[in-house]
């Protein structure tokens, strides 16, 4: 069975599945696709059992897919657990058919994402978090802060190299929060 097919799958039954990247790590994310797009999914992420937050995983560092008994027993554990009953995807999502209108629907809303780009022909990643300023056809602006919580200043992107997007994780939630009411320092 092909990815098109999982996708499908893992959205119409909220089937969880690791999907496999070309992360210069090699990461995989366990999740349920909630929207398939054009040029990427969003996934559901699932860790330990539960749901926590949204990435969004561009198609073409998608390359593989696990779908075995670890998925089946997990997912006899969300439906026990009663996680699967509360997916709520994003409805605003659902006219989002590019990154860049992911990216400027993130900024009118408020929210915050994580952006990880990978750049330098594919061996490198860096991860910046903090309010996207301003949003073209190409390129966007993410005003960023450390991993120590400080200010570092705007950055300028390339929307071809956001390998993902992550929002509403308890990761860019509690960080955001403490770096919001830091803001003016």
């Amino acid at each position: 069975m092909g990815l098109a097919r999982k996708y499908r799958k893992s959205l119409d039954e909220q089937w969880s599945l690791r999907f496999k990247t070309r992360h210069p790590d090699g990461d995989a994310y366990d999740g349920v696709v909630t929207h398939i797009k054009p040029g990427f999914i969003v996934l559901l992420e699932e860790a330990d059992f539960e749901f926590d937050g949204f990435v969004i995983l561009p198609k073409k560092y998608i390359k593989g897919f696990r779908d075995g008994k670890y998925e089946r027993c997990c997912n006899q554990i969300l439906r026990e657990n009663g996680a699967i009953k509360k997916i709520r995807p994003p409805r605003w999502l659902d006219s989002c058919e590019t990154i860049p209108q992911v990216l400027t629907t993130l900024m009118q809303r408020g929210v915050w994402p994580g952006v990880e780009t990978i750049f330098n022909q594919g061996k490198k990643s860096a991860f910046y978090l903090g309010p996207i300023t301003r949003v073209t056809d190409k390129r966007f602006f993410l005003k960023c802060y450390d991993a120590a919580g400080k200010w570092e200043g705007i950055y300028k992107l390339k929307c071809e190299e956001i390998f993902r997007i992550e929002f509403d994780s308890r990761y860019c939630k509690h960080f955001n929060a403490y770096m919001k009411s830091r803001e003016e320092e």
